[in-house]
């Protein structure tokens, strides 16, 4: 858990260094994760994932990502990366995962460009095993201009 802490201190420090730090909170399936990361209009951004487990899901987990905006409009962004994460009982030792993020965030408010949608996929492996992960969510831009 500390280490978890440190990582998610380091990420928004990092963030603010940049003027504006981006959060989000994004589903899939019984899966939810709270993220924040650096601003994603920029070409290259990363991002800090908590899983945040409910009563039916008891794991833990926490993923950093880095992306990369291959394509940026005014009403969408076409972004891929690289995730790494570790899932489970963090305690007893978690099991380690790597994948391709590949989404678009849509910005569908023109007056109010910093809220975008998520919607994402995800290829990874973890202990072994090939899993597609699907993601939709919201997430905001905070601070900067």
């Amino acid at each position: 858990m500390r280490y978890i802490l440190i990582l998610f201190f380091i990420l928004v420090s990092f963030g603010h260094a940049f003027s504006q730090v981006q959060v989000g909170i994004y589903h899939s399936g019984t899966m939810a994760q709270i993220g924040v990361g650096t601003d994603i209009e920029k070409k290259f951004f990363g991002e800090l994932r908590f899983l945040a487990p409910d009563r039916i899901e008891l794991d833990h987990g926490v993923e950093v990502i880095g992306q990369y905006n291959f394509y940026r409009t005014e009403w969408y962004n076409l972004h891929g990366g690289l995730m790494v994460g570790f899932f489970g009982d963090l305690s007893i030792g978690p099991d380690a995962a790597i994948g391709l993020p590949l989404g678009t965030t849509i910005k569908p408010i023109s007056a109010f460009q910093r809220l975008g949608i998520l919607m994402e996929a995800t290829p990874y492996i973890l202990s072994d095993q090939f899993f597609l992960r699907g993601n939709i969510g919201l997430r905001m831009r905070l601070g900067g201009d």
